[in-house]
């Protein structure tokens, strides 16, 4: 058969239509609610090679770890792989996933004879074993600590069940009952995922098949390049921490653009530790993928020839790609995140520095998935017996407010797409667990400020009703440092957690705390973090920030000390005074740019190189008062005094100003003492003259 571009794209839809009946099985036969109700499951479709084609469920961040998955098979039964074999790998160490929670069920897909195809199906199982009930351990400081872990073990030869794994794993776990059935949800869904192909392999050919998952990988390659293009030649530089509680991991992203290439280099990250954050290197451009279709490729698939136009480098033995025997139960979130965003926020960087870019219409911050707050319990549970759960109702963040828009309350992302996982509803965790929520609601105050504000995070709090006592261990993000803004705008406030006694009793924890306890009576409160704001909160619609008073978000006093605007009458008279003070309290700018010639600087064409930040010839100016900055190819805040305010123990936030107005042109969150985090040095800027 000849696939036309007609074929081609009925293909495409055939195959995500397929993905997408395994992953519906999963979510019918699975009965964990994270799995049934959060949907935090999987279904992804690989060639014979192992090479990325689709997927299909909620976490597209399993997609691309499948390729590991799959390359643990071939490492571990290469010369025996037959039809209706079955396989199990939960080891991130050794051909897994995500995190030892996350258990990869792959299933070989034959048809003639010949290995066409992979199902490889993922989901988080409420337990895999180790020092901690539902296996998130924050304490563990080697893999050994955290988990059973299992490298590509055949569960099935030749449609035959092997039942010395299953037992080897069930016996290792808590609650094997709902382990072994969330497992057999996947291993249900790989079934039909196989048999679906296998009558479209039947249907069209074997070689026709393989052709379609060459060219759809080749075609979107191509796409993705082709945006690339777009983008300016150039280094741009970005660095986030990751925070282990009082302890701050670096996290530097510098990004090259040439071309159609583009190069996300992580040199100089934090070596690897004893904490359970440390990652892989397929982890963190799997999410690098994920998110940035959102900005670029959008229409294309998330296939192999997607990440195929990215290259991503993690240094052997860093925090990002860590060697064994390093924990690793957190892999997929915190530092993983917090790389992620630092590459999210060098690609806006270099976006807004492009005037031909497609993206430009979603210029933003970073998403705010490294502020997550997660808990896992453990006690006795409604029916008596010894329980264990996650609740995940903290992964409501705020996201970063966009160049056009508000960011979105209790979503970490501004722009949507493939949907993320699913907060359960009050109802199903009360009816599961032993626990009454007391509220869930929007946070108010002043958090993200800016021309347009970053999203809210979520209020909420919990009580132990129905168990005698329950632990907990907490896992979280972005405590001390906040999640940071774009062109002006400010961070959004951090994450906070309180333990709550019934005589009113408050006991802060950190974000990252096991082993507390909660006798019933007692409540587990959360405020979630909320995203970072754009543009200069003095530049706020009025009619907004009188919304926000009215709709209970900020007070009239805060509308009046961040946004300048008196409630009262709705006038913006208190913002010249602002912009004075800030002006008259700013730390002197680090060099004088001198006079220039007025016409030629206006005879120049203007040319972006920063939101709000034009270049002229080899000069960087405001575009608001055309205040010269710097001259190339000098970083282009050299001229801007800056108002520097603290924010937690050697945690501060460096605002950039327009000399000649005091508005804020970027607002950086950094550690004291550290340079600037943040660079865009398109080509035509750091070469002019040269």
């Amino acid at each position: 058969m000849q696939l036309d571009n007609i074929a081609l794209e009925v293909l495409r839809h055939q195959l995500d239509a397929i993905c997408g009946e395994g992953a519906a099985t999963i979510k019918r036969t699975a009965v964990s609610p994270l799995v049934v109700e959060g949907g935090d499951y999987s279904c992804t479709l690989l060639d014979g090679k192992g090479l990325l084609v689709t997927g299909g469920g909620h976490i597209a961040y399993h997609f691309y770890a499948a390729t590991n998955a799959i390359a643990g098979v071939f490492t571990e039964h290469g010369d025996d792989i037959q039809d209706g074999d079955v396989f199990l790998a939960n080891d991130p160490h050794r051909g897994g996933g995500l995190h030892a929670q996350d258990v990869f069920i792959m299933r070989p897909v034959f048809a003639e004879e010949r290995l066409v195809a992979w199902m490889a199906n993922s989901a988080h199982v409420v337990d895999v074993g180790g020092m901690q009930p539902g296996s998130f351990a924050p304490s563990a400081t080697d893999c050994f600590s955290e988990a059973i872990r299992l490298p590509a073990v055949k569960i099935t030869a030749a449609g035959v069940e092997r039942r010395d794994p299953w037992n080897i794993l069930l016996n290792n776990v808590r609650m094997p009952h709902l382990v072994e059935m969330d497992i057999r949800g996947l291993a249900a869904g790989v079934d039909v995922g196989a048999a679906k192909l296998q009558q479209l392999a039947d249907q069209i050919g074997v070689d026709a098949l393989q052709k379609g998952f060459d060219e759809l990988n080749r075609r979107t390659e191509a796409a993705v390049r082709r945006e690339i293009a777009l983008i300016e030649d150039g280094v741009y530089r970005s660095t986030s921490w990751a925070e282990w509680n009082d302890e701050r991991f670096r996290i530097p992203c510098t990004t090259t653009v040439d071309g159609d290439s583009i190069r996300f280099d992580f040199t100089g990250t934090a070596p690897q530790t004893t904490h359970f954050f440390n990652s892989k290197e397929y982890i963190v451009k799997g999410k690098i993928g994920v998110e940035l279709q959102r900005f670029i490729g959008r229409d294309v698939p998330l296939n192999q020839g997607f990440y195929e136009a990215l290259e991503v480098h993690c240094p052997v033995g860093s925090l990002l790609n860590c060697t064994h025997p390093a924990p690793v139960g957190a892999a997929h979130i915190i530092a993983s995140h917090d790389a992620s965003e630092a590459a999210q926020r060098t690609f806006h960087q270099a976006v807004a520095a492009s005037p031909a870019s497609l993206s430009r219409p979603f210029l933003s911050s970073s998403q705010t998935m490294s502020a997550n707050q997660v808990v896992t319990f453990s006690g006795q549970g409604l029916t008596g017996a010894t329980d264990s759960w996650i609740m995940i109702d903290g992964t409501a963040v705020g996201s970063p407010a966009g160049n056009d828009r508000d960011g979105t309350d209790f979503n970490f992302y501004l722009v949507g797409q493939q949907a993320a996982i699913q907060t359960n509803d009050v109802e199903v965790s009360e009816s599961w667990y032993p626990l009454r929520f007391e509220y869930r609601r929007r946070s108010s105050g002043v958090s993200g400020a800016g021309r347009y504000r970053g999203g809210c995070g979520v209020d909420l709090a919990f009580t132990v009703d129905g168990s005698p006592h329950v632990s907990g261990a907490a896992i979280g993000g972005h405590g001390q440092i906040p999640l940071p803004g774009t062109a002006g705008g400010s961070p959004g406030r951090g994450t906070s957690i309180e333990l709550h006694g019934p005589e009113g009793e408050v006991t802060p924890i950190g974000t990252l705390t096991q082993g507390f306890s909660l006798p019933e009576g007692h409540s587990f409160a959360v405020k979630a973090a909320g995203g970072g704001g754009w543009g200069d909160p003095l530049d706020r619609e009025v009619a907004a920030v009188l919304n926000d008073v009215e709709t209970g978000l900020i007070s009239a006093d805060e509308a009046r000390a961040v946004y300048g605007v008196d409630v009262s009458d709705g006038t913006t008279s208190h913002r010249t005074a602002l912009l004075q003070e800030r002006l008259a309290t700013a730390r002197a700018a680090a060099t004088e740019p001198g006079q220039v010639d007025a016409e030629q600087l206006a005879s120049s064409p203007a040319l972006p190189i920063a939101p709000g930040v034009d270049q002229r010839g080899g000069v960087a100016v405001s575009a608001r008062s055309g205040a010269v900055l710097a001259h190339a190819p000098a970083h282009w805040t050299d001229g801007c005094p800056v108002l520097v305010e603290a924010v937690a123990d050697g945690v501060e936030t460096r605002s950039y100003l327009d000399p000649a107005t005091g508005h804020i042109l970027h607002t950086e969150v950094a550690l004291a003492g550290e340079p600037r985090s943040f660079e865009s040095s398109p080509l035509r800027w750091s070469t002019w003259n040269r």
